[in-house]
């Protein structure tokens, strides 16, 4: 069974992860409750079919298919691998 600390681990490094994004070209929201685990839903608005959950365990930063983002302690680093996965070919961030 699943305890409250295990469903807060991460929402802070979350937190921290959504600040990296320019809220003109993402709308991040970090989900919280419902008994699961907090995730980060990015999207880009330019192109909303671009959406992806990020997790995080307080160590690294995980993808929805459990694939390894980046250590938390590398914000920088791991904003910009979802970016390239998030962003639309044309160029403009």
């Amino acid at each position: 069974m699943v305890d409250e600390r295990d469903l807060a681990a991460g929402a802070a490094e979350l937190e921290q992860l959504a600040d990296q994004f320019d809220g003109q070209t993402y709308a991040v929201a970090l989900i919280t409750g419902g008994g699961r685990r907090p995730g980060l839903h990015i999207t880009n608005r330019r192109a909303e079919q671009l959406a992806e959950y990020v997790y995080s365990d307080g160590e690294s930063f995980w993808w929805g298919w459990a694939a390894r983002i980046g250590p938390v302690a590398d914000l920088a680093g791991a904003a910009a691998a979802v970016d390239r996965v998030l962003r639309t070919l044309t160029g403009h961030r």
